[in-house]
């Protein structure tokens, strides 16, 4: 698990993930391919991005925490993470089902 920690920052660098509420107008274009959640995000946001994801299509995953999403990406802490790239999709969701 602490690989994918490691891949979401270098992903983050590279401009792959996006974060917070750069995520919405990205989802309605259909180009966030996963959406991450932070297990002890609010209530609110997790009714948020749950209902978007619904209404997108787009897979939900809630895993880490606020603090340790964003000890990955050199922010105080993170609630919710956009995936962009197919292939960091599927690595993510493959090393999740594999544990």
């Amino acid at each position: 698990m602490d690989n994918i920690l490691k891949s979401l920052g270098l992903a983050y660098k590279g401009k792959r993930i996006i974060i917070g509420d750069e995520i919405i107008p990205l989802l309605k274009k259909h180009q966030v391919k996963l959406i991450m959640l932070a297990s002890d995000a609010s209530e609110n946001t997790k009714k948020r991005y749950k209902d978007k994801s619904l209404f997108y299509k787009t897979e939900l995953i809630e895993c880490f925490s606020k603090i340790e999403f964003g000890s990955a990406l050199g922010k105080h802490y993170v609630a919710v993470i956009g995936i962009l790239d197919s292939k960091m999709r599927d690595k993510i969701l493959n090393t999740i089902e594999s544990r």
